[in-house]
């Protein structure tokens, strides 16, 4: 499966992924291929996104910014809705030469060129970078069996990520090898942790468009609107293909391999939402494929050794959801009046942090006492 979600600022990121949740819920069928769109953060151990430390002095600006405060022109259509200017070759090759072409570098290339031709030169000279790996899976045109020796390597490459295997179910799943596809979600058990390298990816963007002359703002903004989240998609039908084995091994009188692969999904979603330092999207897509395992469960039905049900997760997920709508409603209002240095640390915070930590702190600062 090949899809992207495109991002923008939370005011059209968080109204995007709250239509994704609906979407996820409402109707548990194989999702549309569909070829990447331009459209952000999970922490890993190979990666890990830059410590809030590292975050830049907060302005000391009036608690309401005034709109003669917003930053430039380009900005301002940005957060309206304008389409995000691609770099020539001739802008990014000096930003390629002062990182002597690394991997990072070169994926960065790709992504804010729109040529595939730096995404191979990647692919044949870091085969081993699982950043390199995660972006070749979802390469335009890639054969089915290319694309399974790219999730194999990414494997590899990152153990400890359960991305790669949580995409090799999906593609057994798919092909109709139940068995596998289960064997697979063993596999990644029910702790595991993912990443999809987006701190990293929104990190090399930014310095692509700064390196391209543009201001520190606008790169940072553009570095966001210019990611691509081509596995959310993929790991909304791999929570379907968990649901439609557990229905067919009830249809088969295995009641019990039924209920494993409910609890499969559902501890799938949970996994998905889990990270703090993530996008508000791949949190809400973890919700969703969560409620699609729990609402099959028996409501009464027992979730660990705590006492809780599948209808109490159900109810707190369903405030989890109206408490990030109303997060972010709070964060839309206040955006429009950020002067560009606010919004600055606004994106660094979601780098570093997550994008709900993010609205939490300008919801905190910015928002009516």
């Amino acid at each position: 499966m090949r899809a992207t979600f495109p991002i923008l600022m939370t005011a059209g990121f968080g109204a995007i992924g709250l239509l994704v949740w609906v979407g996820v819920h409402q109707s548990p069928t194989p999702a549309a291929e569909s070829a990447p769109v331009p459209p952000p953060a999970v922490p890993v151990a190979h990666h890990p996104v830059r410590p809030a430390a590292a975050l830049p002095v907060e302005p000391a600006m009036a608690e309401t910014p005034t709109p003669t405060e917003k930053g430039t022109n380009l900005l301002a259509r940005l957060l309206k809705g304008e389409e995000v200017p691609k770099l020539t070759a001739e802008q990014i090759e000096p930003f390629l030469a002062a990182n002597h072409r690394s991997a990072a570098s070169l994926l960065a290339a790709g992504r804010t060129t729109g040529d595939p031709k730096y995404l191979q030169e990647a692919m044949d000279r870091f085969p081993n970078d699982p950043r390199v790996d995660f972006a070749a899976v979802f390469r335009n045109g890639a054969p089915p069996e290319e694309r399974r020796h790219w999730l194999e390597t990414f494997q590899k490459s990152d153990p400890n990520n359960a991305l790669p295997t949580y995409l090799l179910a999906l593609d057994d799943f798919k092909a109709g090898n139940r068995a596998a596809g289960l064997q697979q979600m063993a596999a990644a058990g029910p702790n595991a942790r993912w990443t999809d390298y987006s701190a990293d990816f929104m990190q090399n963007a930014e310095e692509a468009y700064a390196s391209a002359g543009y201001s520190p703002t606008e790169a940072k903004l553009i570095g966001a609107e210019n990611l691509l989240l081509p596995h959310l998609a993929g790991l909304k039908q791999l929570g379907v293909s968990l649901g439609e084995t557990a229905k067919s091994s009830l249809q088969e009188g295995d009641a019990a391999s039924a209920q494993a692969a409910l609890a499969m999904e559902a501890s799938l979603g949970h996994q998905l939402a889990a990270p703090q330092q993530q996008t508000l999207i791949a949190t809400l897509v973890g919700i969703a494929v969560e409620r699609m395992g729990l609402s099959a469960m028996d409501p009464a039905a027992p979730l660990g050794d705590n006492g809780q049900t599948a209808q109490d997760r159900l109810a707190a997920l369903t405030q989890q959801r109206a408490e990030l709508k109303a997060l972010t409603q709070q964060a839309t209002a206040i955006q429009p009046n950020l002067s560009e240095p606010e919004l600055g640390v606004y994106f660094d915070r979601m780098k570093s942090l997550g994008e709900v930590p993010a609205m939490q702190w300008l919801i905190n600062r910015y928002g009516t006492k």
